[in-house]
C-alpha cells in the first residue's frame, strides 16, 4: 500500500513539474495486448498540461460494441521521450486467433480546457508468449507453419505487391494451403490483411546491421531505434508474433561476442517495451543466447547434407553446439532451399551456390526433364523437413516452428494479379504437409517385391487451428497404382488424440503378390463424421516376380572372392551361378572376378600382381563396395589412386566439414545408356529401401542411401582412363560407380550398399545383376562416349556424361532471361567470366529472374569454396582457364569445329588441341566465330585453353 502510494506521488510531481500548459500535438500512439489487458503508449511533441483528461474507448470492429470507455491515469511517464504509458485491465473481449482474427478499435483522446486531440488505432487481443519449451498462443502451444519467401519486396510491379487486393489474394491462398504464419517486410497493407484474415507475421529488423552498425556501441541509442523507428510502425498488430532483432550476424569466434552483449542486453530492454511478443536475438545462429526462440537457419537437402538430416532435430545436443541455459523453442525460420525460377527449372544464378546445387538433385538429366524433377525434389524436401519437424515433436518437444525459405510461384515481375502467379508443386505439397491435423507416413522402405511385407509407421499431429481434440475418427490407408485403382485397403479406428499431442502406429502391410511391376502411392485418409479430415501419401516402387530375371546374364563364369560370404548370400538370391574362389593363380579364360564387399583383405593384396595381369590381359573384375578400413587395399589393387571419403552425408555439425561425402543419395546415372541402368530410372537411384528395421525410435539413421562408400579420383587426368558411370553429390564431385580400362580387359569400382538389400530392395538387386551381366557379356566395352551429332555446350543429353563434376574444368556458363520490365537491365562480365544482369544476387529477392545453361567456359582447374559450393579458380592470379574431355566420334571425321562466343569488350585468344593438334585463334569482342582444328583419330583427347570469359557453344566433328 506504501509503495502504491508513493508511485502515485511520484507520478503526480512529474506531471506538475514536467506538462506543457496545453494540449500538445499527439504524434502516435501504440497498442500493445493481452488476452484481457490494454497497454497504449502515446508520444507527444511535448507532454501535456497537468489538468489534461485522458479517455480510452475500445469498440468491436465488427459491432461496434463499446467493450470499454473511460477516462484513464497514467502509469508511467518518460519526460525524455515524450511519452506516456496506460493500463486498462480485465477487458471483457473476443480474442484474436487464426481462426478468430476479431479487431477493436481503440480511441485514445486527450482533452484539456484548450481543446481535446484523439487517435483511433485498430488492433486484436492475443497473447504469443515463450513458455518453457514452447510457443504459446491465447494459452495453447502453437507449432508455426511458416514460408519466409513472400511479397512485398520480391520483384513484382510496386502498384500491384502493394495493392490491398493482391495482399488480400495472397494471404488467403496462403492460409487455403494451411501456412498459419508468413515472413514479410514492414508494409502497413500487408499487416492489415493479416490482422483481418488472421496469418500470423515473423516481422522485425530482418538484416545483418542494427541502424546501420553492426554492433552498435551505443546500446540505449540502438534500443531506441528498434523502439522508435524499426519495431513502433508494426507493433499495433496483432498478427505480429515475433520480433527479429538481427539476421545471421556473428556467431562465433572474436566478432560473435560483442554481438552476444548487444543482443542480451536490448533483448532484456525491449521486453520492458513490449513484452507481448517474443524476440528471436540472432535468426537463424544465435542459438537462442540472445532472445527468446532458439533459432536455426539450416539448408539440409539443398546445397549441403540431405532431407533426412533433419532427424537430428529429435535431439537438441545434435544441432546445438552447447548446453542452453534455459528451456527454449526451437525454430528453422530458414530451410529447405531449392531455388527454382519462372520456368521450374532451378535457378543457374552466376558465382553462387544453385549451380553445384542442381548437379546434386536432378544432374544432368536432358532439360527436358529438369523442371519435372526440380518440382519433385523441391516438393520431396519441402515435405521431409516439414513434416519431420512436426512428427518428432514425439521426442523433442521443443520442436516449434519450421519456415522453409523457398520459392512457391512460377511468375513475380510479369504478373497483373495474384491469379497469374502460378502456384508449384510445392505449393500444394505444402497443404498436405501443413494440413493442421497432420497424416504422415514414416516409411522407409519405399522399394518393394510383389508379395512382400513392410511395416510402415503412420503419425498423426494434432495442431488443430480451433485447439480442439480429434476424436471419433477413422484411418483408411490404401496402395493404388497410377491409374488411382486400389489394388490394398484397410482401416483403423482412431483413439482419442488430444490437441498438441502426437501419436504414431506400426502397420502390416502384406503387398499383393500379382502385381505389375510400377509406381504406387501409399494413401491415407483421416475420416470424421463423413468428413475428410486429412491426407497424405508415400511414393512406392513395387517390382513384379519378372524384375530381377529380365536382367541380362552373364555369358562368362563368375568366378567370387568373398571371405565372409555376404555377397555369396545376395547372389544366392538373384540365382546367379557362380564358383567361389581364394586363389587367383589358375583363372579359367572367358570369367569376370567378383570381389564382394569388405573382402579388399591382405591375402587379395598378396595377389594383386595376378590380379592386375588378369586385367590387363583382358579379364574382367568387379569390386564391390569397400568401407573406409578396406579402401587402402583396394587402392593397392587398381592401375590408379582413388581416394575414399569419409564424410558423413548427415553430419549436423555446422558448418558442415568438406565435402565430398562417403554416402550420398539421388545417384546421377553419368553414362545413361550403359548396361548396368536397364530397367532402372533416375527416380530409383533417390532412395533405397532400409534393411535395419530402423524407425525414428531409434538413434542413428535409416539405412537408405543406395552410396555409402563413394570416392573421386585423386589425379584428375587419370580421367582418360577412367568411366564413371554414377556420380553424386554437390556438383556430382563424388564417384558411385566406375569402370577403370587396364590393358585389354577392365575393372568395376562400386561404391553402392548392396549386399545388405539382396531379397529387400529390388532396384538394389536390379543394380547388382545389371552389373554382373554387364561385366560378364563378351562385347567390347568402351573408354569413351560415342559423340555422333554435334555438342550444344550445357546441354546434358548432347554432352552424353563426357563432363563430370568439378573435373573437366569445363563450368556451366549462366545466361540471365531478359524479358518485360527486365529487359533493360545492363549486364556485365566479370574476370573470372560470370554474366551478371543488373546487381549480383536476386535469386531470392528476385525470383522473376532467371538465369539458364548458355554454353560452356574453360575454367578450371577449379575447386568448389566452402560449404556454400561457390566454384573459385585453383590459380586466381591468371584469367586463363582449361578443360579436358575424352570422346569417341565415327571414322572419317577430319574436323573439330568449334563456335566460341567472347561476351567481353575486348579481344581474346582461345587455344584447341585435339590429340596431338593444336589452334589459337583471336575471338574479336562481343562477337562469335567457329574455331577449326584437325582430327585424325577416332579416340579424342580436346582441351579447350583461355580467358574465362570465352563461352563454347556447339562442338560438330565433320
Amino acid at each position: 500500500m506504501i509503495k502504491r502510494f508513493l508511485h502515485i506521488v511520484t507520478l503526480t510531481l512529474l506531471f506538475a513539474t514536467a506538462f506543457s500548459q496545453e494540449v500538445s500535438n499527439l504524434k502516435r500512439i501504440i497498442s500493445f495486448t493481452t488476452q484481457n489487458s490494454l497497454k497504449l503508449e502515446a508520444t507527444f511533441t511535448s507532454l501535456p498540461a497537468e489538468d489534461t483528461k485522458f479517455t480510452i474507448k475500445i469498440e468491436d470492429n465488427a459491432t461496434g460494441k463499446i467493450v470499454f470507455d473511460d477516462e484513464v491515469s497514467a502509469y508511467s511517464v518518460s519526460k525524455e521521450e515524450n511519452k506516456i504509458i496506460f493500463f486498462v485491465k480485465d477487458l471483457k473481449i473476443n480474442l484474436w486467433s487464426p481462426v478468430h482474427p476479431n479487431l477493436y478499435q481503440i480511441i485514445f483522446k486527450a482533452s484539456d480546457k484548450t481543446g481535446s486531440m484523439q487517435q483511433t488505432e485498430r488492433t486484436g487481443f492475443r497473447s504469443f508468449v515463450s513458455k518453457n519449451d514452447n510457443l504459446y498462443l491465447n494459452g495453447h502451444p502453437i507449432f508455426l507453419r511458416g514460408i519466409a519467401i513472400n511479397p512485398p519486396g520480391r520483384g513484382i510491379p510496386h502498384d500491384i505487391e502493394t495493392s490491398r487486393k493482391f495482399a488480400h489474394d495472397y494471404v488467403s491462398f496462403m492460409k487455403s494451403i494451411h501456412v498459419n504464419i508468413i515472413r514479410i517486410p514492414d508494409d502497413t497493407t500487408w499487416y492489415n490483411v493479416c490482422d483481418e484474415l488472421g496469418m500470423m507475421v515473423f516481422g522485425g529488423n530482418y538484416s545483418g546491421t542494427v541502424d546501420g552498425e553492426k554492433p552498435p556501441k551505443d546500446y540505449d541509442k540502438a534500443v531506441s531505434w528498434y523502439e522508435n523507428e524499426k519495431f513502433a510502425p508494426i507493433a499495433n498488430h496483432p498478427s505480429l508474433m515475433i520480433y527479429a532483432m538481427t539476421n545471421e550476424v556473428d556467431y562465433s569466434g572474436s566478432k560473435a561476442e560483442p554481438w552476444r552483449k548487444f543482443l542480451s542486453y536490448a533483448h532484456d530492454q525491449l521486453l520492458k517495451w513490449d513484452n507481448t511478443r517474443v524476440y528471436i536475438g540472432n535468426a537463424g545462429y544465435g542459438y537462442g543466447q540472445s532472445g527468446d526462440i532458439c533459432d536455426l537457419h539450416r539448408y539440409w537437402g539443398w546445397y549441403y547434407s540431405s532431407p533426412f538430416t533433419f532427424l537430428h532435430a529429435r535431439y537438441n545436443a545434435d544441432i546445438i553446439p552447447f548446453k542452453k541455459e534455459k528451456e527454449q523453442p526451437v525454430t528453422f525460420t530458414e530451410c529447405v532451399g531449392n531455388y527454382t525460377g519462372p520456368d521450374g527449372i532451378y535457378n543457374l544464378t552466376p558465382h553462387h551456390k544453385n549451380p553445384g546445387s542442381q548437379l546434386n538433385w536432378t544432374g544432368h538429366a536432358g532439360w527436358d526433364l529438369q523442371k519435372q524433377l526440380a518440382n519433385e525434389h523441391q516438393s520431396f524436401t519441402f515435405k521431409q523437413a516439414t513434416e519431420l519437424n512436426r512428427r518428432l515433436r514425439n521426442i523433442n518437444s521443443e520442436l516449434s516452428g519450421v519456415f522453409p525459405f523457398t520459392i512457391l510461384f512460377y511468375n513475380w515481375n510479369t504478373i497483373k494479379s495474384f491469379v497469374d502467379m502460378g502456384p508449384k508443386p510445392v505449393a500444394y505439397q505444402a497443404r498436405l504437409s501443413y494440413n493442421p491435423v497432420l497424416l504422415s507416413w514414416e516409411n522407409w522402405q519405399p522399394h518393394l517385391y510383389a508379395g512382400s511385407t513392410f511395416h510402415p509407421i503412420v503419425h498423426v499431429v494434432n495442431d488443430a487451428d480451433d485447439f480442439s481434440d480429434l476424436q471419433n475418427a477413422k484411418l483408411i490407408y490404401k496402395i493404388e497404382d497410377h491409374s488411382d485403382k486400389i489394388v490394398y485397403s484397410d482401416s483403423i479406428n482412431l483413439p482419442l488424440i488430444k490437441y498438441y499431442a502426437t501419436w504414431q502406429q506400426k502397420l502390416n502391410i502384406t503387398v499383393p503378390s500379382s502385381l505389375a511391376e510400377g509406381d504406387y502411392k501409399l494413401t491415407g485418409k483421416i475420416i470424421s463424421d463423413k468428413n475428410i479430415i486429412s491426407e497424405n501419401f508415400d511414393r512406392l516402387f513395387i517390382a513384379g516376380k519378372n524384375f530381377i530375371a529380365s536382367s541380362a546374364k552373364p555369358v562368362k563364369q563368375v568366378l567370387i572372392y568373398d571371405p565372409s560370404g555376404i555377397t555369396i548370400k545376395a547372389l544366392d538370391k538373384l540365382t546367379v551361378t557362380y564358383k567361389r574362389i581364394n586363389d587367383f593363380t589358375n583363372i579359367p579364360a572367358n570369367s569376370i572376378i567378383v570381389i564382394g564387399e569388405n573382402a579388399a583383405d591382405d591375402n587379395l593384396v598378396q595377389q594383386s600382381n595376378i590380379l592386375r595381369q588378369l586385367v590387363n590381359n583382358g579379364e574382367r573384375i568387379i569390386y564391390l563396395r569397400q568401407d573406409e578400413t578396406h579402401f587402402e587395399n583396394l587402392n593397392k589393387l587398381l592401375p590408379y589412386k582413388l581416394k575414399n571419403v569419409t564424410m558423413d552425408l548427415d553430419t549436423a555439425v555446422y558448418p558442415p566439414p568438406p565435402r565430398p561425402s562417403r554416402n550420398g543419395y539421388n545417384v546421377n546415372p553419368e553414362r545413361q545408356d550403359n548396361p548396368v541402368f536397364s530397367g532402372v530410372t533416375k527416380a530409383d537411384l533417390r532412395v533405397w529401401s532400409d534393411y535395419t528395421n530402423w524407425d525414428e525410435s531409434q538413434k542413428g539413421f535409416p539405412a537408405i542411401y543406395p552410396v555409402t562408400d563413394g570416392f573421386v579420383v585423386e589425379n584428375k587426368k587419370d580421367l582418360e582412363h577412367i568411366s564413371v558411370l554414377a556420380n553424386y553429390g554437390v556438383a556430382l564431385e563424388s564417384i558411385a560407380i566406375a569402370e577403370i580400362f587396364e590393358g585389354k580387359g577392365s575393372e568395376m569400382v562400386c561404391g553402392l550398399d548392396l549386399a545388405n538389400r539382396s531379397g529387400v530392395d529390388p532396384v538394389a538387386d536390379k543394380m547388382l545383376a545389371n552389373m554382373i551381366g554387364y561385366m560378364g557379356n563378351e562385347k567390347t566395352h568402351q573408354e569413351y562416349p560415342m559423340i555422333n551429332a554435334p555438342i550444344i555446350w550445357g546441354d546434358y543429353k548432347t554432352e552424353k556424361g563426357i563432363l563430370t563434376g568439378v573435373n573437366s574444368g569445363l563450368i556451366l556458363n549462366s545466361k540471365a532471361k531478359l524479358t518485360d520490365d527486365y529487359s533493360n537491365l545492363k549486364v556485365h562480365v566479370t574476370k573470372d567470366g560470370y554474366e551478371i544482369a543488373g546487381e549480383g544476387g536476386g535469386w531470392n529477392t528476385r525470383p522473376g529472374l532467371q538465369y539458364v545453361h548458355y554454353g560452356r567456359r574453360p575454367f578450371g582447374p577449379y575447386i568448389l569454396r566452402g560449404f556454400g559450393n561457390v566454384p573459385e579458380p585453383e590459380n586466381a592470379e591468371t584469367n586463363i582457364g582449361e578443360g579436358t574431355f575424352w570422346c569417341r566420334i565415327a571414322e572419317g571425321k577430319s574436323t573439330s569445329s568449334t563456335l566460341v562466343w567472347n561476351p567481353s569488350d575486348e579481344d581474346l585468344a582461345i587455344t584447341i588441341t585435339v590429340n596431338t593438334k593444336k589452334v589459337t585463334e583471336n575471338i574479336k569482342a562481343a562477337e562469335t566465330m567457329n574455331v577449326d582444328c584437325p582430327v585424325n583419330e577416332t579416340n579424342l583427347e580436346m582441351n579447350f585453353s583461355g580467358d574465362r570469359r570465352l563461352v563454347l557453344l556447339q562442338t560438330t566433328f565433320k
